[in-house]
């Protein structure tokens, strides 16, 4: 009986055991790989990551949906017996071979004054002219100019000193031995006039009253003082210009540079400041000249309007140093002209009224800061 009792038992509590529920096994945290919040592989594709150098070409960028407009328009420069209208074809033929769609046309003028009023008349696209000029030009205070006009520089080109030409003979030893005599102060509105101007007002000599004034050109001063029709006569140009090498190699005739220096070249610049600064003609730069003649002088360069389109100065520019040999067939004093020359021809005046696309290029180059 007790033997049944016990199977019994054991029997019962197997049953219960078989029917009772699984106890709930204790959380455990589920392996990293196998439950993650989000799926890697998931996500979205990697629009915030890094873009492969190969990915995104510099072309990428947009880019214009016309190409740039054909340009066409004057370059004023000089009289023919100067270096400005060469140096302007020469100018002309490098931009019309290397910048595609400009086309400039070269025209011979009394120079500065002239080239500006035609430039801010909107008759010029291009303008040689003085660096000093920038300024007066932005500040209303441009002689032969009404208002102020927003003109910029293009880039410098040479240093022009100031010749005072005299020959043997004449008894002109000093600006002073000027009076009385027969003068030629440059063509009307040029910068050689006004130059001239400049130096006979600081020294106190009466251009109207003082001297027998003459206006012509480079090339008739020199037709004058070999006839004998003139004494001596103003050029501001560059070094050196074709027209006076052809005087200081005229048979029978010395050609003399007067000098301008010491208490005199001071009481010039003192009476014209911002206008000169003091240089020299090297010695045999022209025949003759045996000895370094001390003189003053400003820088030639090209004015633009600030609205000629800064991408195309840019390029022009640029057209110009690759091709300066080009332009030094013409002007000699060009041929070893780079960027850092250039600018430092001009000073921080000057400078700070480059023209945009001018700017871009001389900083690219590292001549500007």
């Amino acid at each position: 009986m007790k033997v049944r009792t016990i199977i019994f038992a054991i029997a019962l509590i197997a049953l219960l055991a078989a029917c009772a529920p699984a106890p709930t096994p204790a959380p455990t945290a589920a392996p990293p790989t196998k439950a993650p919040a989000v799926e890697p592989t998931k996500a979205p594709i990697a629009t915030t990551a890094p873009a492969q150098p190969t990915a995104v070409p510099p072309t990428a960028a947009p880019k214009p949906t016309d190409p740039p407009k054909p340009m066409a328009f004057s370059l004023v420069t000089g009289g023919t017996g100067g270096v400005w209208y060469p140096l302007g074809g020469a100018i002309s033929g490098v931009v019309g071979k290397n910048v595609p769609g400009v086309s400039i046309t070269v025209e011979a003028t009394t120079a500065a004054t002239d080239n500006l009023k035609l430039l801010t008349a909107n008759k010029a696209g291009m303008a040689f002219a003085y660096d000093y000029h920038a300024g007066w030009v932005n500040d209303g205070k441009m002689p032969g100019l009404t208002g102020k006009f927003n003109t910029r520089i293009l880039m410098a080109f040479y240093e022009q000193p100031l010749h005072v030409v005299t020959k043997d003979g004449t008894g002109i030893k000093t600006l002073e031995d000027l009076k009385g005599k027969r003068v030629s102060t440059g063509a009307p509105n040029s910068g050689t006039e006004e130059q001239a101007g400049y130096v006979l007002k600081g020294l106190g000599i009466d251009i109207d009253k003082d001297i027998k004034r003459e206006k012509l050109g480079a090339a008739e001063c020199v037709a004058g003082l070999k006839d004998g029709k003139l004494d001596a006569f103003f050029w501001s140009g560059a070094v050196p210009t074709a027209s006076i090498i052809d005087l200081a190699n005229t048979p029978g005739l010395k050609m003399v540079l007067l000098p301008i220096s010491g208490d005199v070249g001071k009481k010039i610049m003192d009476a014209n400041p911002g206008v000169f600064h003091a240089t020299a003609f090297k010695k045999d730069s022209y025949k003759g000249v045996d000895a370094d003649v001390p003189t003053i002088g400003i820088t030639a360069v090209i004015h633009v309007l600030d609205t000629f389109p800064e991408d195309r100065v840019y390029q022009i520019v640029s057209a110009l140093f690759t091709n300066m040999n080009d332009l030094a067939i013409v002007a000699k004093e060009v041929k070893d002209l780079t960027p850092a020359k250039s600018m430092a021809q001009l000073g921080p005046d000057a400078q700070k009224l480059l023209h945009p696309g001018a700017i871009k290029f001389f900083k690219e180059k590292g001549a500007l800061k």
